[in-house]
């Protein structure tokens, strides 16, 4: 270890402790160092094999995985489609067809243009069945300008992707003078979402590693050493996705891992090739080759380890929410961090082992290097000398910025996810402004029979349903009731109960067709369209009273988009405390053991909570109150989808929790040699501060780039995380953290005696 930074106080005498000076009590790290070098060759011949095979397997994984996967699966909404499906054949997610009347071209839509068009659709073998706007005058607006009709496939996975497909090339074979038309749906967003994501994913890697590269030759002043860091990020990420593909194949991963992995993959890359190639280049001032690896990875190889631990802990958090989108995140995330720091331990110290005096920098950069350090020096000595107003004013501006967050509204994204010029969202957009808002989301109630061998269409049954049919068309908060017992608003109860007494005898096909569509045996199907969008309160209100509702003698369940809106919620709600104590408690033992101090652990903890409000704070500014929005490239839509803070919370704990390990453990050095609270602030904030400002920059380049994402979900995970790390390494690590250690003086190591 390099004691030249102790020159300062008078220590540079000290002896500096090689790892050959003491065989017996050489570290793990130390010893993993010394291996490396050895077998450096093997080393990077088994990480060659590795990129290759995940290089052969990449291609398969788009297509692998899945839709965005926000959706409670154990939930009683989804358990209430699966109920219908099974005993209606209902699709719960049909494709809707959209026409909307063209400008100056007629009173109304050319209706035989429309049947033409639906009947080219009606023979692709794919299609089950479509209802048009004759067949269902619900579907056409008031004005006439708008109607729709709903698609139902007979395929599934990557034949209904053939078969949508085959469905748009028709649309655009067959364009009309007199309407435009617009495929939406969820099978539809979805696809949107994927394919969105796809090019965005392509476009941000563009931009990033140029970015990065010009960076990081500013930083180190050399190609060889910038170079390195590029590499770590580039295999990290090429290894995870060939991983990924081995995990699709057992587990449904969302498509928004491609994105994360990304981003994690080549930011914390990069950052801890940053440290183990900055601590390199030190070590090597006063030592061979061999033992510079062996003491880079004795120091910053174990800073790495843990720091990569912090990250990864977060992420193992995400999978304690039965929501797909977050389990895949957490496994893909975990991944990729795990793979972060092997590498890092492993193939760079290797390829460091090949490149050995040659990574050195020019004596311009090494001049610059020293003004950084003097730059540092003196702002540690001026934080610590006003420590309590330093401390002070960044509790004040923090506390501003978190400000915005009280009063965050939640939801879940839908079509809304999407660039307001894709047709998946046009298409729903016209639906609500023409319809009620609640039209591309009906709410499904399931009422069935307690009973074996009990007919829904019985005389007392059908008496219930009617009565529940009248209370719930005289709610206001509902804009349409659909059922079988008011399907003709001349119908009285005894009319409705001596038509149903024989069901065969129906001649009229609209009943026959209704009583196949809405009912079973033992179960209906009442479809609600409500007056406001899904992730609206008075929705959420009124799922919440429908699922109140008691029926005599029957059963009855609720399902819908709103209503599994509500129950993702409800059980983020539920399993946030526990994701929270448990990420608090493991990252809280692993510093009491990096750091031997209880009091830094949890001052440590409070400085992360900090920078994440702030993020937070800033996202509801732009995101849903929709502060540059033009700058940004995007329409604010009201409110956070609810999965983003909680993915940004896992992620941005260990995130930042990276920069307080790389400050601490230098800090801690200084303190073990010097045993002097204040010098050993100023050393290590000295020693790191030019280090973490370059990591954070760097994540900064990788994590912004995000921000050019077309879609809102991954535009503010990559603004989030940007801003919190910009607040963490300037405020946070550079200004508060040295002030409170220095208020708190010897408290910070202190740690309970454990007597044998």
């Amino acid at each position: 270890m390099s004691l030249l930074y102790l020159e300062p106080f008078g220590l540079s005498n000290i002896k500096k402790p090689t790892p050959f000076d003491a065989p017996v009590h050489r570290s793990w790290f130390a010893r993993l160092g010394g291996y490396i070098y050895r077998h450096r060759t093997w080393t990077i011949v088994i990480w060659a094999f590795l990129i290759g095979v995940s290089l052969i397997a990449t291609p398969a994984l788009e297509s692998a995985l899945k839709e965005t996967g926000a959706v409670y699966e154990a939930g009683s909404a989804y358990q209430t489609e699966q109920f219908l499906q099974k005993e209606l054949n209902l699709i719960p997610e049909p494709l809707t067809l959209v026409f909307q009347r063209r400008p100056n071209a007629g009173f109304e839509i050319n209706q035989p243009d429309v049947e033409r068009l639906l009947d080219s659709l009606r023979r692709l073998p794919s299609i089950r069945s479509i209802t048009n706007a004759i067949e269902n005058p619900k579907y056409r607006s008031v004005d006439r300008d708008v109607q729709y009709s709903v698609i139902q496939l007979q395929v599934e996975g990557r034949e209904a992707d053939r078969a949508i497909d085959h469905i748009e090339q028709i649309l655009t074979q067959q364009p009309s003078s007199s309407f435009k038309t617009f495929l939406t749906g969820k099978p539809i967003v979805d696809r949107a979402v994927q394919q969105i994501s796809k090019a965005d994913l392509g476009r941000v890697e563009l931009l990033i590693l140029p970015l990065t590269l010009v960076a990081l030759l500013l930083v180190f002043g050399s190609v060889v050493a910038a170079s390195m860091p590029i590499a770590m990020g580039v295999t990290t990420v090429s290894v995870t996705f060939g991983l990924l593909y081995l995990v699709t194949l057992n587990l449904s991963v969302s498509v928004f891992a491609l994105n994360l992995t990304t981003m994690l993959g080549l930011g914390l890359g990069i950052d801890y090739s940053l440290l183990i190639v900055n601590r390199f280049r030190e070590e090597l001032k006063s030592s061979t080759v061999e033992e510079a690896i062996t003491q880079t990875l004795e120091t910053a190889g174990k800073t790495v380890f843990f720091s990569g631990l912090t990250v990864c802990i977060g992420l193992v958090c995400l999978m304690l929410f039965p929501i797909l989108l977050l389990q895949s995140l957490g496994i893909a995330g975990a991944i990729v961090v795990l793979l972060s720091v092997a590498s890092s331990l492993t193939l760079l110290p290797a390829l460091l082992g090949f490149v050995g005096h040659r990574i050195e920098a020019s004596s311009s950069s090494q001049s610059r290097l020293a003004a950084q350090q003097s730059f540092w020096a003196t702002t540690a000595r001026t934080v610590t000398r006003y420590s309590l107003v330093a401390a002070f004013i960044v509790l004040v501006i923090v506390a501003g910025l978190t400000s915005p967050f009280l009063a965050a509204r939640f939801g879940l994204s839908n079509a809304d996810i999407l660039p307001r010029s894709t047709p998946a969202r046009e298409g729903a957009e016209i639906l609500q402004r023409s319809f009620a808002p609640g039209e591309t989301s009906p709410i499904f109630l399931a009422v069935s029979t307690q009973t074996p061998n009990d007919s829904i269409l019985s005389k007392q049954h059908i008496a219930t349903l009617f009565d529940l049919a009248a209370q719930l068309q005289t709610n206001p908060r509902i804009a349409s009731v659909t059922s079988l017992v008011n399907l003709n608003s001349q119908f009285t109860l005894e009319n409705y109960q001596q038509l149903y007494r024989d069901p065969a005898s129906i001649a009229d096909p609209t009943i026959v067709n209704a009583v196949k569509q809405l009912s079973s045996a033992s179960a209906t199907l009442i479809l609600l369209k409500s007056r406001t969008v899904s992730n609206d309160a008075a929705s959420r209100s009124l799922i919440k009273d429908l699922r109140a509702l008691k029926l005599q003698e029957l059963h009855i369940q609720v399902g819908g988009q709103g209503a599994k809106e509500s129950d993702v919620i409800e059980v983020i709600k539920q399993r946030l405390p526990l994701a929270f104590i448990a990420m608090m408690v493991a990252t809280f033992i692993m510093l009491c053991i990096l750091l031997r101090s209880v009091v830094l652990p949890l001052k440590a903890i409070v400085m992360n909570l900090l920078s994440i409000g702030a993020s937070f704070g800033f996202l509801v500014f732009v995101f849903q109150q929709g502060h540059f929005q033009t700058w940004l490239n995007f329409t604010p839509v009201g409110y956070l989808d609810i999965l983003l803070p909680i993915v940004l919370f896992c992620v941005l704990f260990g995130l930042s929790m990276d920069y307080e390990v790389f400050l601490l453990t230098r800090i801690k050095e200084a303190h073990d040699l010097c045993g002097d609270n204040s010098k050993s602030i100023i050393v290590g904030l000295e020693n790191t501060g030019s280090i973490i400002t370059s990591a954070a920059f760097l994540m900064i380049i990788v994590t912004s780039s995000f921000t050019l994402a077309s879609l809102i979900f991954v535009k503010a995970l990559g603004l989030g995380s940007a801003i919190a790390i910009l607040i963490d390494a300037t405020l946070i690590r550079a200004i508060l953290v040295p002030a409170t250690m220095q208020l708190m003086g010897r408290w910070n190591w202190w740690a309970p005696r454990i007597h044998k």
